[in-house]
């Protein structure tokens, strides 16, 4: 049977990036009006600011989405962690030493 390898660090940026990107779409119309002399054009920036506008729901969706599987991510984090020190109690053998009980 193969060893479960958990890399905490790997979960932890996955964590970190779906927040960041969950910030990121949902303050993004927050900022669609300060953009607009970005664009030098009224006709650019009225099309720019329908497609933002039209982009709402689907972005609502996408939020929703990446902070459910954030919260996934954050649980499995948080089991792989118990586990790990559920685990690491049990083993109460110093391999060093010798000194403790064999696992």
């Amino acid at each position: 049977m193969a060893d479960l390898t958990v890399d905490f660090a790997v979960l932890e940026g996955s964590e970190h990036a779906l927040r960041t990107l969950k910030s990121e779409l949902d303050t993004i119309e927050d900022r669609r009006d300060d953009t607009g002399h970005v664009w030098g054009h009224d006709g650019l920036r009225d099309a720019m600011h329908e497609f933002a506008s039209n982009m709402r729901h689907h972005r609502q969706e996408l939020s929703r989405k990446i902070q459910d599987n954030g919260e996934k991510v954050a649980a499995s984090l948080e089991a792989f962690r118990e586990a790990e020190l559920s685990l690491s109690s049990e083993l109460d053998f110093d391999l060093t030493t010798g000194a403790g009980r064999r696992p």
